[in-house]
């Protein structure tokens, strides 16, 4: 069993630090809005993680996958939310360049936490692609002398779990470079990435067949 579980935990691992959307949107709140931003957004994007994980055990994810036109509605929603985003950070990117401002100015945060929340929770559930990962990794890992449900269910708590400590350390070295993330110069590099990630990941969401 121990075999199994460390090749889980390896696997969760390259999923989990691999950038994509959420990383991209954590990366830009905590640029623009602070380290309570940074915080509200990991926490909606680790409740979308548990509300997945919950579903994959319950089997949800399987009757996702199999039906065509409802997994297609999922993955345009979830295209057209990131792109949404992006377009909304060039913008954000624009307006503030407009004004000069001192280069070690202290940014304001100008994101609410229930905003910057909602917007980790709905890049991590209209993502399809976490719900496939559910679906396509589980399956792949059996632990002796327990129950399907029981396996999944410790796979599912033991994904969030290593999910939550990746983004308290993140979030910890987030707060080390506040300073640094204050300059404006760091911000407007960081939104314009940030932003090309989230339009670049959002298109080819909405193009994959």
């Amino acid at each position: 069993m121990s075999g199994q579980l460390w090749a889980f935990v390896g696997a969760c691992l390259a999923v989990i630090v691999v950038p994509g959307p959420d990383l991209a949107l954590l990366l830009r709140n905590a640029a623009v809005a602070g380290r309570s931003a940074a915080i509200a957004t990991a926490t909606g994007i680790m409740t979308g993680n548990t509300i997945l994980a919950a579903a994959a055990v319950a089997g949800l994810t399987a009757l996702l996958q199999a039906s065509g036109p409802l997994y297609d509605v999922m993955r345009l929603a979830g295209a057209a939310y990131l792109i949404y985003l992006g377009v909304r950070a060039l913008i954000s990117l624009i307006r503030k360049d407009a004004p000069a401002r001192a280069e070690e100015a202290p940014a304001r945060p100008n994101l609410p936490g229930r905003h910057a929340f909602r917007q980790g929770l709905l890049s991590n559930l209209l993502n399809p692609k976490v719900a496939a990962f559910y679906l396509a990794l589980f399956p792949q890992f059996t632990l002796p002398g327990m129950p399907t449900l029981a396996q999944h269910a410790l796979l599912a708590a033991l994904f969030c779990l290593l999910s939550l400590t990746w983004y308290v350390l993140l979030i910890a070295v987030l707060g080390q470079v506040q300073t640094w993330l204050q300059r404006r110069k760091v911000q407007r590099t960081i939104t314009g990435a940030a932003a090309a990630a989230l339009i670049t990941l959002g298109t080819g969401l909405a193009i994959q067949s």
